[in-house]
């Protein structure tokens, strides 16, 4: 993992796009996991208010499990392209899939 704390010795014939996208969570490790949180919630409330206009009534429960594993899905790309750590990955394994088995066993 590359350790950048400012642009100084950013090198860029040496280095390539997924340094740069490392950047910012080497000064804030926790950087992607709030991004991730952020469009999970953005998911999850597009999805609710999309089948509530739709169908008059939707589960808020089932919208919260679609939008996990999308975020499972981008966080285990993320994982495989190093942008995001392991420690972060399993927070996010460990969450996601919570609240999928939440929704699986209330339904």
């Amino acid at each position: 993992m590359a350790h950048f704390y400012d642009l100084s010795n950013l090198n860029s014939s040496q280095q390539n796009i997924g340094d740069f996208l490392r950047l910012p969570a080497t000064s804030y490790p926790y950087f992607y996991a709030w991004i991730l949180a952020g469009i999970w919630f953005i998911i999850t409330l597009t999805l609710y208010y999309k089948g509530k206009e739709r169908f008059g009534k939707e589960n808020l429960l089932s919208c919260m499990a679609i939008s996990s594993f999308s975020i499972l899905v981008l966080s285990l790309v993320g994982t495989i392209l190093t942008i995001i750590s392991l420690e972060i990955m399993i927070y996010i394994l460990v969450i996601s899939l919570t609240i999928m088995i939440i929704w699986f066993f209330s339904n």
